[in-house]
């Protein structure tokens, strides 16, 4: 769902020229996308959620976070920016070493 949205408002946006701060243009988008309308429409206008946004920013930011994409690791290891694939499966085999030899806690 998340990709689709974000591929729809991409379109909205760049293709289409919609006004994205239309709360209606983000309901039908999310509709499109697959999520339930009639929630997207209840919460779009609320501060619901506020908190939890700011709280992974702080997270974020305390791990030194400052962009997307980043693809953010057990938690613990960060890959930053728009890296080949040889790359992100170079990162995941050195967190999987590091699990297998006890380096790290395993996820439960």
């Amino acid at each position: 769902v998340q990709n689709r949205l974000v591929r729809r408002l991409f379109q909205l946006n760049f293709e289409e020229g919609a006004n994205l701060g239309d709360h209606a243009v983000l309901i039908e988008a999310a509709r499109e996308a697959g999520m339930d309308a009639s929630v997207v429409e209840t919460l779009l206008p609320t501060d619901a959620d506020v908190e939890a946004v700011r709280t992974e920013i702080a997270t974020a930011s305390r791990m030194g976070i400052s962009g997307v994409p980043c693809f953010l690791l057990e938690g613990k290891y960060a890959v930053m920016g728009a890296q080949d694939a040889d790359t992100l499966a170079d990162a995941l085999r050195q967190v999987a070493a590091a699990k297998a030899r006890g380096e790290l806690e395993t996820a439960n």
